[in-house]
């Protein structure tokens, strides 16, 4: 798996939440109910749509979300600190850049250490002709929303950031 795809991998997966944030601080921000209302609603257009593209069972839906939900949390959790490790990056000599890199390689190298073990769980849950669609399944659904956002910004009048 090449930087490249690792780096698009996860930039998708933050897609949703940044898209929500963004709304939020563009529209002068909203209660943490309407928040909390939103990511709700986008998690349940998530689980829909992972769900079709894997084609999973009432069966195989049922034991597999518990399960990608925690490793979603992890994951969440580990890349939370991989951008808490990234800020004032313009700032740094060149000892905590080298510091700074290899952070960054190891909060890299934990994600797939993360992925592999849960992917484990996963095959013994999916058949693997189904779990190979994963991945692609969660990009296809954050390009799905990144299109919603744009789409929605332009009827708002704001037209799209490039």
């Amino acid at each position: 798996m090449s930087i490249k795809h690792i780096f698009y991998t996860v930039s998708l997966a933050f897609l949703p939440l940044l898209l929500i944030a963004q709304e939020q601080s563009g529209s002068g921000g909203r209660n943490p109910e309407m928040r909390e209302k939103m990511m709700e609603k986008v998690e349940a257009q998530r689980i829909a749509f992972i769900t079709t593209k894997l084609d999973l069972t009432s069966d195989e839906s049922a034991k597999f979300w518990p399960v990608y939900n925690e490793y979603a949390k992890k994951r969440m959790d580990l890349r939370k600190n991989s951008r808490s490790d990234r800020k004032n990056n313009d700032q740094l000599n060149e000892s905590d850049s080298e510091k700074a890199l290899e952070q960054r390689m190891e909060n890299q190298e934990k994600e797939i250490s993360l992925k592999k073990t849960y992917y484990e769980k996963f095959k013994t849950i999916l058949p693997a002709q189904k779990l190979v669609k994963l991945d692609e399944a969660e990009m296809d659904f954050n390009k799905e929303i990144l299109k919603k956002f744009k789409e929605r910004r332009a009827e708002m009048g704001k037209g799209p950031r490039q």
